[in-house]
């Protein structure tokens, strides 16, 4: 047990030690630790003493050593998820692999037809020395680790020079690695990454992140994103899909989403619960010249509130789907969701799914034409600035011809009218507009 190891409090709360020793007016040795997304009760700094230093606030606590568990190391792990013929027995960390090598060499052709790897939840502390096993696995393409307590990137920069140069997905996600020494090679065969919840920011992903020059495939959710800065873009040009959900400060479109746009190839890009107020794309750039390929966008649980986010995303041709979900652009009731519903789909002509469901052409057909009458009004007051804000709304014109224009002076007669109980609620503005052309007689 030293400073720097990451380990298992009572067995299921991964932690990382940064102090042992005495802790003043408490007999005995302390384990100062910072959980990883667990409450703690300090920073380190505990009755008047500064013990150590959490990352975050509130991490820190003080455990007795008999709470830590260690993990697995890769060979353990192996042991437990792929050779069943080991009893638990086995596995500790006693174990003299030369001695029984014969006795599982019997599954070494299972192992070696293996192409993917999963020891998720393993808590792999370590890649030991065992080229037995580690030689019957060099044909595998994905390795899944997630939910490992490895302390140093460079223990995984060995292992992947030496026995996995096949391998094209690698998951390292909900993790606490350090950066200690650069790998010797690229690893160019690698296409996707996940490093989801690794306590990260920008400038660490730009470090990690250019050791793998070929992904086209990359989730950095859950970390501590707040920037996007140029010198990233250009570790991952070759980029078609980018998940960054629940980076919640990474608030800013512009500049930061926008120079995602500058990714040739992105096709999906994912920022669901990321804070984003506003989508604004810079009025000098040709919309051509950014998203130029993004077909799919992802962006529910935001803070969207305004349709100008909308026209501005009607810039973006390629986009085909949108997922906008649980913003405040949304209405509190069903009414004011489908209301929404279909002003965003009047307003994106190449949108071919909502919110992961198709968007009929019945559907986009109306919910043009009521856009069309909705913003009549303005049009008819100001055309030139409102057409500069309504982008579509030009089109809409060319395609269906201009709106009735409203007579400001008009005198509305009220009608009173008895309406019979329905059998059931109104469900899409579609119902009310059949219900009144029924009640009204209108053809």
């Amino acid at each position: 047990m030293k400073i720097g190891d990451n380990i298992l409090v009572d067995g299921k709360f991964p932690a990382t030690i940064l102090y042992i020793g005495l802790v003043d007016d408490h007999p005995g040795e302390w384990i100062g630790i910072e959980y990883w997304n667990q409450q703690g009760k300090h920073n380190g700094y505990f009755n008047g003493k500064f013990y150590f230093q959490t990352k975050h606030q509130l991490t820190g606590s003080f455990i007795r050593s008999q709470r830590i568990q260690y993990g697995n190391s890769f060979t353990q792990a192996i042991y437990k998820q792929y050779i069943k013929a080991f009893s638990n027995d086995y596995i500790n960390h006693d174990i003299n692999y030369s001695i029984f090598g014969k006795q599982y060499s019997d599954y070494a052709v299972e192992l070696s037809s293996i192409i993917r790897i999963d020891l998720s939840s393993q808590w792999v502390n370590e890649f030991d020395d065992n080229d037995y096993i580690y030689n019957n696995l060099c044909q595998i393409k994905e390795l899944n680790i997630r939910q490992n307590l490895i302390k140093n990137w460079s223990q995984l920069w060995i292992i992947l020079e030496k026995y996995f140069p096949k391998l094209e997905i690698l998951n390292v996600s909900n993790s606490r690695i350090n950066f200690d020494m650069n790998p010797s090679n690229e690893f160019i065969n690698i296409k996707q990454i996940v490093l989801i919840d690794i306590d990260n920011d920008c400038h660490s992903f730009e470090y990690i992140l250019k050791y793998f020059p070929n992904l086209i495939d990359i989730h950095l959710d859950l970390n501590h994103l707040t920037f996007i800065s140029e010198n990233f873009i250009n570790k991952i040009k070759n980029v078609t899909n980018l998940s960054l959900s629940d980076n919640q400060r990474l608030i800013e479109w512009d500049p930061f989403i926008n120079r995602l746009g500058l990714l040739p190839f992105l096709q999906e890009l994912i920022i669901n619960n990321c804070g984003i107020e506003q989508i604004k794309l810079p009025d000098q750039v040709d919309s051509n010249e950014l998203f130029q390929s993004l077909k799919y966008l992802y962006m529910s649980d935001n803070k969207i509130s305004s349709y100008s986010s909308i026209n501005e995303l009607s810039r973006i041709s390629s986009l085909i789907s949108l997922s906008i979900l649980r913003n405040p652009i949304y209405g509190l009731n069903q009414f004011e969701n489908e209301t929404a519903k279909q002003m965003i789909i009047a307003r994106l002509p190449n949108l071919t799914y909502l919110n992961r469901v198709l968007i009929s052409h019945d559907e986009r057909r109306g919910a043009e034409i009521d856009y069309l009458q909705r913003y009549a009004q303005d049009y008819f007051d100001n055309k030139l600035d409102f057409i500069n804000e309504h982008r579509q709304y030009q089109r809409l014109i060319n395609k269906y011809g201009e709106p009735l224009k409203p007579n400001k002076n008009q005198n509305i007669e009220h009608i009173t009218t008895t309406v019979p109980m329905l059998d059931s609620k109104f469900k899409t503005i579609e119902d009310v507009d059949r219900f009144c052309a029924q009640l009204f007689c209108v053809s």
